[in-house]
C-alpha cells in the first residue's frame, strides 16, 4: 500500500505514508546514536524533564502494516491505536527504546496497555505518570497533586537510568522547546490566514520530525519554515493579524481574533477535530481524494498536531515541578482537565472566528472518548449552520478508499 503524502525526501521524491514512518524512524536512529531514547505515548508530557535527565524523549506513534500474535492479550475495548502500539512491541520494532512512559488516569485502553505490556514484557522498563482526574473547582489542588507525581517520575528516572536531573540541561531544554513551539505556532497561525503559504503535510511533517527527535537539528527546519512564511505574500502584510491569531490560539482566548481578517483562499475552509490521530494520515487521505488538496485544512485539533504545539512553556519558579504541572494542565484540549462542554465551546468559537465552512470529525476506531464526543460535536456544529462529516479511522487506513470518497463528497458539497 503506497500513496502520495506530499512529503519530500532529500532527493526531491514524494514519500508514501509508510515511507514517512520509515524515514522518521531511520532519522531518529541516526540522530540519536549513542543517545538514550525514552518513549512516551500521551502528548501532554514534559519533554523538558526527560532532556534534563540526559534522555531523548520520543513520541510513539502507530505505524501501518504491523501484525502481532498477542491481540488476544488486550481487552475488547482497546482502540486501534493501542493495538498497533502493542503490535509494534511484540514485533520487536521498539528495541531502540530504553523504556516507555505510560499515562494513568487518562484512558482505560492506555491503562490496560500498560498493564499487559508490563506482564508480557517484564524486561522492559515501564514508567507511569498519573494525571489528576480534573481541575474542577480546585485547580491549585490538581497542580499540587500533579507536581508530586512529576517529582516522583523524575526520581524514578534517576533511579532506574542513573541519570540525575541537571539544571544546565534543563535550561537548554526549555530554550529548545520554546523555540519549537514559537516557530510551529507561527506555522499554524499563518495557515489560518493563508493556507497556501505552506502545505499542511509539510508543516505537520516538520513537527513530527521534532517530536520524534527533539534537538537543535530538528528545530532549525521548523524555525526556517516559520521565518519563510512570515515573509511570504499574503502573510507579510498581515503581521498584526498573524500575531493576534497566534496569541489567541496559544492562550485559548479567541476574543482577540478579528473576524474581518483578509483571508487568502478561495475554496472551503475545513477544521479537523479528533484525538490521537496522525495528521499526516489525514493529509494522505486528502491527497488521495480526487480534486481535493490539504490546502482546505485551516486548522486541526489533533493530539499529535495542534494539542502538541499550543502549550504554554514551563515558567521558571522555585519549584520547577509546579511549573511542569501548570504547563501540562493548561494545554489546550487536555481531556482530563476540560469537560466536553468546554472543548465544544472552544470548537464552536473557532468555527465562528475563523470562518470555517465544514468540520471533519475523526474517530479513532474503538476509541470511547472519540466515539462518545462525536455526536455532541456533530450536533453543536449543525446548530451553527455548519456541515460536518465523521471519519472512522485507524492507523492502517484499512478503509481508505471509502474515507477518500467521503472526503471528496463532503468537500464537493461545500463547494456547491
Amino acid at each position: 500500500m503506497t500513496f502520495n503524502t506530499g512529503v519530500r525526501s532529500g532527493e526531491g521524491l514524494t514519500l508514501s505514508n509508510e515511507g514517512v514512518m520509515e524515514k522518521s524512524t531511520t532519522a531518529m536512529r541516526k540522530a540519536t546514536e549513542g543517545d538514550d531514547l525514552l518513549g512516551y505515548i500521551y502528548p501532554h508530557l514534559p519533554m523538558e524533564l526527560f532532556l534534563a535527565h540526559g534522555l531523548t524523549p520520543t513520541l510513539l506513534r502507530a505505524a501501518p502494516g504491523v501484525t502481532s500474535g498477542f491481540e488476544s492479550s488486550l481487552q475488547t475495548f482497546a482502540c486501534s491505536y493501542v493495538r498497533n502500539l502493542f503490535s509494534l512491541r511484540s514485533d520487536e520494532m521498539l528495541e531502540h527504546l530504553m523504556g516507555v512512559v505510560f499515562p494513568s488516569n487518562t484512558c482505560d485502553s492506555l491503562q490496560n496497555l500498560a498493564d499487559v505490556w508490563s506482564f508480557r514484557f517484564p524486561e522492559d522498563r515501564v514508567l507511569r505518570l498519573t494525571y489528576p482526574a480534573s481541575r474542577g473547582g480546585h485547580p491549585e489542588a490538581a497542580i499540587e497533586y500533579f507536581a508530586e507525581e512529576l517529582r516522583h517520575l523524575s526520581k524514578t528516572i534517576e533511579t532506574v537510568f542513573s541519570r540525575p536531573f541537571v539544571a544546565e540541561q534543563f535550561d537548554r531544554a526549555v530554550e529548545l522547546i520554546i523555540a519549537f513551539r514559537q516557530a510551529s505556532q507561527t506555522l499554524y497561525a499563518s495557515r489560518v490566514i493563508s493556507p497556501s503559504v505552506i502545505s499542511y503535510n509539510e508543516m505537520t511533517g516538520l513537527i513530527r520530525e521534532f517530536l520524534t527527535i527533539p534537538s537543535p537539528s530538528t528545530v532549525r527546519p521548523v524555525q526556517d519554515a516559520a521565518n519563510k512564511v512570515r515573509m511570504a505574500e499574503g502573510v507579510s502584510e498581515q503581521t498584526e493579524h498573524l500575531e493576534a491569531v497566534k496569541q489567541a490560539l496559544t492562550s485559548g482566548n479567541l476574543s482577540g481574533i478579528d473576524k474581518h481578517i483578509p483571508l487568502d483562499d478561495d475554496g472551503p475552509r475545513l477544521l479537523i477535530a479528533g484525538g490521537m490521530i496522525e495528521p499526516q494520515s489525514i493529509s494522505a487521505l486528502f491527497d488521495g481524494a480526487s480534486g481535493v488538496t490539504d490546502s482546505t485544512i485551516i486548522l486541526d485539533l489533533l493530539s499529535f498536531g495542534f494539542k502538541s504545539v499550543f502549550a504554554k512553556p514551563v515558567a521558571p519558579q522555585d519549584d520547577i515541578f509546579v511549573g511542569f504541572a501548570e504547563s501540562i494542565l493548561s494545554a489546550p484540549g487536555e481531556p482530563t482537565q476540560e469537560g466536553v462542554r468546554e472543548r465544544i465551546e472552544f470548537l464552536c468559537t473557532l468555527i465562528d472566528k475563523l470562518s470555517i465552512d465544514g468540520v471533519i470529525i475523526c474517530e479513532q476506531s474503538f476509541c470511547d472518548p472519540d466515539q462518545f464526543e462525536a455526536p455532541s460535536i456533530e450536533k453543536a456544529v449543525s446548530a451553527m449552520g455548519v456541515r460536518s462529516v465523521r471519519l472512522p479511522i485507524d492507523p492502517e487506513l484499512s478503509d481508505r478508499a471509502r474515507l477518500e470518497g467521503r472526503i471528496q463528497s463532503f468537500v464537493e458539497s461545500l463547494e456547491d
